[in-house]
């Protein structure tokens, strides 16, 4: 039931997440220092409107993207046919229960996890990621495991300057009608967060010798699969 209201929760924003999330990223380019050395599959683990897998579609032979929302699928689907991409599969289900016929050489997600049974999911990656290949995480981190939501109310006053001047009057507009609208806040509202001792004890415990790093409101976990012999 807890997914489900999650999903429902993305698919009545997801229009609006997936514009607001592509204009304020752009590609990401932080991934290229921590691509694995064999980059034959990969995976992105609550893909959402689709970006990081058309990027990952460059340099690896098969990217394959799952999520639960269906809205989201769609805005990604219409993508990757809008640019032709023979090598990204799409897959519409629940990453703990669905069955894969095949291990990856790099295993990425990004605010998804907090959505996860946690240990569960790293339990899973494990299995799923070849010998000599990486886990890349990038979730929120806060010392309070739900923020109230006028944080995020007075951080899209604080941001609109910002926003216009960078991307426009318009554009700035959308972005903050998007941050405080009332379907966005209701979702922010039923996450959880890990604090940064909460990383290090769960994800330092299930994934040794991997690196933690904080930057602001992102934690990134990053974790290399060493072969048995190295």
């Amino acid at each position: 039931m807890f997914m489900e209201n999650i999903t429902e929760q993305f698919n009545a924003v997801a229009l609006e997440y997936d514009w607001v999330t592509t204009l304020l990223e752009g590609k990401p380019d932080y991934l290229l220092d921590n691509l694995p050395d064999r980059r034959v599959s990969a995976l992105d683990i609550g893909c959402g409107g689709g970006n990081t897998c058309i990027f990952l579609s460059s340099y690896f032979q098969h990217v394959t993207g799952i999520d639960l929302s269906v809205d989201f699928l769609q805005i990604a689907k219409d993508k990757v046919e809008k640019e032709d991409l023979q090598n990204v599969e799409l897959l519409q289900d629940d990453f703990l229960t669905a069955v894969f016929e095949k291990q990856f050489d790099f295993i990425f997600s990004r605010t998804t996890f907090h959505h996860l049974d946690i240990p569960e999911a790293l339990e899973k990656c494990k299995k799923l990621l070849k010998p000599g290949g990486i886990l890349f995480v990038m979730d929120n981190v806060s010392e309070k495991p739900t923020p109230s939501t006028w944080t995020y109310v007075v951080g899209a006053y604080l941001d609109f300057p910002r926003h216009w001047k960078r991307f426009g009057l318009k554009n700035a507009r959308r972005i903050f009608k998007h941050s405080t609208s009332k379907s966005w806040l209701n979702h922010l509202a039923t996450d959880r967060y890990l604090s940064k001792k909460g990383y290090e004890e769960i994800y330092g415990k299930l994934l040794p010798g991997c690196k933690l790093i904080q930057d602001g409101w992102n934690m990134k976990v990053i974790w290399h699969h060493k072969p048995i012999d190295g």
